[in-house]
């Protein structure tokens, strides 16, 4: 689309300005330059000369400062004027002004801003100035809004993350967030929560805090209100929910694993109470520490509750025993001696026999050549005991 202007060149049209009081100046968004100033906008940026002037590069913005000048460039471009106070640093000096500016067309066609710039008194608060500024670069979305949800002001973090956005409501996607936040005017209260909020970066969490005060240009009742992105918390609280759910699920898989090892173990070494004051234990597989240890905490307190007089310990079913595996039925045996029952181990093979050569079973110890057999005698000696 062509956009129609006044044929005469911008020194043309603007040539009425070159005598204003005020310093005043076109900016060229899109290649940030001035592409015409007045007498007394060279003197104020300390130029040299026009020339001089015309040749300075302004891409180097602050990303609060290009926000704002992305703003003022939309609301000229809809038939808009701004008008806004601003601390610039002409050769690094600062200087306050109030910025009146409005569209104009370049020669070019393209859209630019015509400024003219109103310094202000000298005993404007300092205080006041630097507090501005500190809200204009601050990462802080700041508004202040009016009754009916109509954004009064934005700072750049706010245009930034939140574009123009008229209406404060339209950026909360939750229902009643916005009246939520209105109502801090009416309750003479801060209200404060956290909410999902549609911005230029897509949807973000942002910790919203609104306080009831007062437009300073009408005197009508606002709210101000302050917005801080904790998308990247609010993920990494999830990660860390999602890692704890994950960890109690790993528990109870453990858990379960242990449980269902533990009935191996039982069933791989049962207690069989056979009468007459024996116990008879089939040992069947691989017999190590951990292994002899369970079926201790298993076959002692059954000793005592039965009152056992002989134990059968039947290795037939027992994988050949390592060093470990000897040492382990060694410590057993020996623990059921000292609970005053006699060990007898059944079903020793010719590769367990080996390893349990170099093993103190005890004097006590028992050993008969078959299960059967083991039982037979286990079961006599108990009754005779009892005879006697």
């Amino acid at each position: 689309m062509t956009c129609r202007h006044d044929m005469t060149s911008l020194d043309q049209r603007l040539s009425a300005l070159e005598l204003s009081i005020l310093p005043t100046w076109v900016y060229d968004h899109d290649r940030y330059r001035f592409p015409w100033a007045n007498a007394k906008a060279v003197q104020f940026w300390r130029a040299a000369d026009r020339t001089e002037l015309y040749a300075r590069d302004l891409s180097d913005l602050s990303p609060a400062v290009r926000a704002r000048l992305d703003g003022y460039v939309r609301a000229v471009a809809e038939g808009g004027t701004v008008v806004e106070d601003w601390t610039l640093y002409p050769r690094g000096a600062p200087a306050t002004v109030t910025l009146h500016g409005q569209a104009i067309r370049l020669d070019d066609g393209r859209l630019a801003v015509l400024f003219q710039a109103l310094p202000q008194s000298s005993d404007v608060d300092a205080s006041m100035v630097r507090g501005v500024e500190a809200v204009r670069h601050s990462s802080v979305l700041v508004s202040l809004v009016d009754r009916a949800g109509k954004a009064l002001f934005h700072n750049p973090a706010a245009l930034r993350a939140l574009g123009d956005a008229p209406q404060i409501d339209a950026v909360f996607p939750d229902e009643g967030a916005g009246a939520a936040i209105r109502g801090a005017i009416d309750a003479e209260a801060p209200w404060s929560g956290e909410l999902k909020v549609l911005t230029t970066e897509g949807e973000r969490w942002h910790r919203v805090e609104a306080r009831p005060t007062t437009d300073p240009v009408t005197g009508g009742r606002a709210v101000l209100v302050q917005q801080l992105d904790v998308t990247a918390q609010r993920r990494a609280e999830g990660q860390v929910e999602q890692q704890g759910r994950l960890i109690d699920e790993l528990n109870r898989s453990l858990a379960l694993v242990e449980e269902q090892r533990r009935q191996i173990l039982t069933l791989s070494a049962p207690i069989l109470d056979v009468g007459r004051g024996t116990l008879a234990v089939p040992l069947i597989g691989r017999l190590d520490a951990e292994r002899a240890g369970e079926l201790g905490e298993r076959l002692l307190p059954a000793i005592v509750a039965q009152r056992a007089s002989y134990v059968v310990l039947d290795v037939t079913g027992a994988d050949a025993l390592d060093p470990d595996g000897a040492a382990a039925l060694e410590q057993l045996a020996r623990a059921i001696q000292l609970l005053g029952s006699r060990p007898i181990l059944t079903g020793v093979r010719p590769e367990v026999a080996r390893a349990l050569v170099d093993v103190d079973l005890g004097e006590d110890l028992l050993v008969l050549r078959s299960l059967g057999r083991g039982l037979e005698v286990g079961r006599k000696r108990a009754a005779a005991r009892r005879r006697a």
